[in-house]
């Protein structure tokens, strides 16, 4: 913004920001003023782990307390090193169950659609699950495996178990073959609530993962799904599945479809939640 190369806009209601045609060429002096400062921090980190002195003495003069002290705190000047971490049967539950029972809220939510906010069974980056959604999409191509189901289920139980639903959807894949339908194809099955493949792709879309920006993933999916018979969706409750949800342009899109054909509520539902979500 300050070398007048994008500007801020605003995008249904919320900041963004936009490329200005014409604009000048990025003059990376600064970025690269800030990766030098970056890496000599970070010399200073390796330097603090690598030293034999007290390490509290390093941060002083670090930070430019020059203290005239004889510290003895630390694993170099007398404290007991920590060979083993042990941890305790008690905590080791107490994570297993944050792990199974900890389900990320998907907030698409407006005024101008039938969408509620939905339920994922666990987050992409940062689990077990991430891994196993990878390894059939990218590597196998084998069905998700059943403990993902299993969660899935918990999550939705948990947040709409109270809850009756006429139909089960899922997003036409762009990458992920049958996994999505067979997937959903379980759901249906063990909630014996029915499904329908009649949610269908008006055009090719690429992979949601590959554009950094909302307003480009909104314009991947903008007008690219179509049901039909649409008499299947009015005054209906309606569970929509996919594997994983980003910004979730995908998931408004359609709830956006399923609105004006009818639908009386619209509950997203998905195996994962990716930690960044909705990025500029």
């Amino acid at each position: 913004m300050d070398q007048k190369i994008v500007r801020e806009t605003n995008y249904g209601g919320r900041k963004k920001y936009e490329f200005i045609a014409d604009s000048p060429s990025l003059n990376p002096q600064s970025f690269e003023e800030l990766r030098k400062a970056k890496l000599k921090d970070l010399d200073k980190m390796i330097e603090y782990v690598e030293t034999k002195d007290s390490r509290m003495k390093f941060l002083c003069d670090y930070l430019g307390d020059n203290v005239v002290y004889d510290f003895t705190n630390c694993d170099n000047t007398g404290a007991k090193k920590i060979e083993k971490v042990i941890v305790p049967p008690e905590w080791v539950e107490k994570l297993q169950s944050f792990r199974e029972n900890c389900f990320p809220e998907l907030e698409v939510q407006t005024t101008k659609t039938n969408l509620v906010n939905g339920v994922a069974a666990s987050y992409y980056g940062v689990s077990h699950v991430g891994s196993a959604i990878h390894r059939s999409k990218y590597e196998t191509g084998e069905d998700f495996p059943d403990f993902l189901l299993e969660l899935t289920l918990n999550a939705f139980r948990k947040k709409f178990g109270q809850e009756k639903f006429d139909l089960i959807l899922y997003i036409p894949p762009t990458k992920s073959g049958i996994l999505v339908r067979n997937f959903a194809k379980k759901i249906s099955q063990t909630l014996e609530i029915p499904i329908s493949h009649n949610l269908t792709k008006t055009k090719a879309t690429k992979e949601q993962k590959i554009f950094e920006s909302v307003v480009s993933k909104k314009e991947n999916v903008k007008d690219a799904f179509d049901y039909q018979p649409v008499t299947e969706i009015e005054g209906k409750k309606i569970i929509i599945f996919d594997d994983i949800f980003d910004s979730g342009a995908t998931i408004k899109e359609t709830g956006n479809l399923l609105t004006k054909l009818g639908a009386e509520m619209i509950v997203p539902l998905t195996i994962a939640k990716t930690v960044g979500g909705d990025l500029v």
